[in-house]
């Protein structure tokens, strides 16, 4: 009796609380949202082990950290020792693609691939024998006992060794000595297959003519990294320079050389292919990767001229391409980048890459932008400047990406002060700058002079850029499109509509290419451009990718009229298509009507004021 009392008279309490009305309180100021991702970065800037673990596993726990980030976020875990972490992390990815309607099994068997890799780098050999017993079967359940991707899972094995029984069971074979037999055929069927790739860049061997495997390219580049080269590579007494280990994340000196990158022409354009575990590669081939060879350091400026101009005088168009690259980048991966740009670009003269210290780390924002300071400036300053007055270079064109616009909009504001009213450079690509909006707009209202014109790249889906935004607590950013950057001095394209999978921070690499190379290699205005719809934001313009202005201006389309006129010469281009165009049709080829709209868009080039080739009349 005296238990019921006591719950009548706390319901009786409940409701009259919930019927009082309460007296009116000044709410509590809302605490500033926490952006766990710039914490993360603090502490790995800091070596801060134990906070690093604790973020990493508060970011997997939200619901809103997608894919890319878990995978990023269970690496780190991994490098820090905590592989039971990583390895949830990667299977909780796994699970989710399993579970799809139509899995991707390339990947799955790539995910199974990687948590082997974290387990037998931690010592667990058993947990390495389930995850590559697992991508076995699945690469002979649904890719067949003897296709390629089997020979590295076992080599893998082997080389840690797991357990080889094991591994044969959970892949379907009766016994090892069948998974062995298998093994040799897959290997004999990589050798046979393994430079087959989909092209996605050749447009007619009967114009163009048959392309090599790959081509050898020769980086030149500018830096102010300090040298770390750990223990140098001996060979026959001589210490060799490694591309992938010599510079550090430190700032030193300005100083130049030059880097041999292989890189391969059977593609998608824009793709880096490396040579990994995940990808089932054996061994690095020129054909199928991108592959960091022979460093070279200038003694002097001198030997860096005299080399270039050397590099030029072999070329017909005497032309330099400029890369910066943005944050999150090591020395390499910019060479990387930078060699991929000039193959796809057919670069005809010199490539140049500048590198500024980045930490080369996902969560290292913090440590990156830190090395933004005058002494740094001054250093790309210098570089630009000697490819811009002694050189000989006929057309100089320079790209700067994410946080390298900071680099380079402060160098050429100070160039404005040092060289007013000079023209220096031809062609100048802010792509998705990771600058305030306002500080952008200063600087770049001062060089208008330096350059034929200058385009900015930016996107409305640029996470990155947001995510910036949040960790300099400043106003919009000069890359986000959602509030545009228009300047009478500028070519605003706003790449939001070809934004990749979301992210948006590297269209130029991407879904904007094909207006990037027309910029570059013929100096088209955006009114030209019929890739390009036009928006009016009140007294000025910004110019929209993925809204063409014809019909028969697709990005395929526009991608072989630019290609075309690069190759063969704006005068010769409309006659090259007409034949392709004829020919295609005679033979009732699919591709038809890709050259008849290829004709079309070099045709209206021309009523459009930009050409007109003698040996087509203009459209009606």
């Amino acid at each position: 009796m005296n238990s019921i009392r006591v719950t009548l008279m706390a319901t009786l309490l409940a409701i009259l609380a919930a019927c009082a009305t309460p007296p009116p309180q000044t709410p509590a100021p809302a605490a500033p949202p926490r952006d766990l991702l710039v914490e993360l970065g603090d502490a790995e800037a800091a070596g801060d082990h134990d906070a690093m673990l604790s973020l990493a596993h508060t970011l997997l726990a939200d619901p809103a950290t997608d894919d890319a980030l878990t995978l990023d976020l269970a690496d780190l875990l991994a490098r820090e020792g905590d592989t039971q972490g990583a390895l949830a992390a990667y299977q909780g990815v796994a699970d989710k693609e399993a579970a799809a309607p139509e899995p991707d099994w390339a990947r799955l068997i790539n995910l199974e691939g990687r948590m082997a890799e974290i387990a037998a780098a931690a010592g667990d050999t058993s947990s390495a024998s389930i995850h590559t017993g697992r991508a076995v079967g699945l690469v002979t359940q649904h890719l067949g006992i003897d296709h390629p991707r089997l020979a590295p899972l076992l080599a893998f094995a082997k080389a840690n060794g797991l357990d080889m029984p094991a591994i044969a069971m959970a892949g379907g074979f009766a016994t090892l000595q069948d998974m062995e037999l298998a093994l040799a055929d897959s290997v004999e069927r990589g050798r046979d297959t393994g430079a087959a790739m989909p092209s996605g860049r050749r447009l007619s061997p009967r114009v163009f003519g048959e392309e090599p495997d790959f081509d050898l390219v020769k980086v030149f580049y500018g830096t102010d990294r300090a040298p770390d080269p750990g223990e140098l590579l001996m060979v026959d007494g001589k210490p060799v320079l490694d591309a992938r280990t010599y510079y550090g994340s430190e700032r030193g000196k300005l100083e130049t050389g030059t880097v041999i990158v292989s890189v391969p022409r059977n593609r998608s354009l824009g793709e880096i292919p490396k040579p990994s575990v995940l990808r089932f590669d054996v061994r690095p081939d020129p054909a199928r990767h991108v592959i960091v060879g022979d460093m070279k350091i200038h003694p002097d400026m001198e030997a860096f001229v005299r080399e270039m101009k050397l590099e030029l005088a072999k070329s017909k168009r005497r032309e330099i391409f400029v890369f910066i690259h943005g944050y999150n980048t090591k020395f390499d991966a910019g060479i990387e980048r930078t060699a991929q740009l000039s193959v796809d670009l057919e670069v005809d003269g010199a490539t140049a890459f500048y590198s500024w210290p980045s930490a080369g780390s996902l969560f290292g924002y913090k440590a990156d932008r830190s090395q933004i300071t005058e002494e740094a400036v001054k250093d790309l300053e210098d570089f630009l400047l000697i490819l811009a007055d002694r050189t000989g270079a006929e057309r100089i064109s320079v790209v700067a990406h994410s946080m390298g616009n900071e680099f380079l909009t402060l160098a050429l504001e100070q160039m404005s002060r040092d060289r007013p009213g000079e023209k220096l450079f031809n062609e100048v690509i802010f792509a998705s700058p990771d600058v305030d909006a306002d500080d952008f707009i200063e600087r770049v209202s001062a060089i208008d002079s330096l350059a034929d014109d200058f385009t900015l790249y930016a996107s409305s889906k640029d996470r990155a850029l947001q995510a910036s935004r949040r960790f300099n607590g400043t106003g919009r950013r000069a890359g986000d499109s959602a509030e545009p950057v228009l300047l009478p001095v500028l070519n605003t394209i706003d790449t939001s509509a070809v934004s990749d999978g979301g992210l948006g921070h590297s269209d130029i690499f991407g879904g904007a290419f094909t207006d990037f190379q027309a910029i570059l290699w013929l100096s088209i205005e955006p009114d030209q451009r019929c890739l390009l719809g036009r928006r009016e934001e009140g007294n000025a313009v910004a110019w929209v990718l993925g809204s063409p202005r014809t019909e028969f201006c697709d990005q395929k389309a526009f991608s072989t009229a630019m290609t075309t006129m690069r190759r063969v010469g704006v005068e010769e281009s409309a006659f090259v298509l007409s034949e392709q165009a004829a020919e295609a049709q005679s033979i009732g080829s699919p591709d038809a009507p890709l050259w008849q709209s290829a004709l079309r868009i070099v045709q209206w080039l021309g009523v459009a004021g930009r050409f007109m080739p003698e040996t087509t009349a203009a459209p009606q």
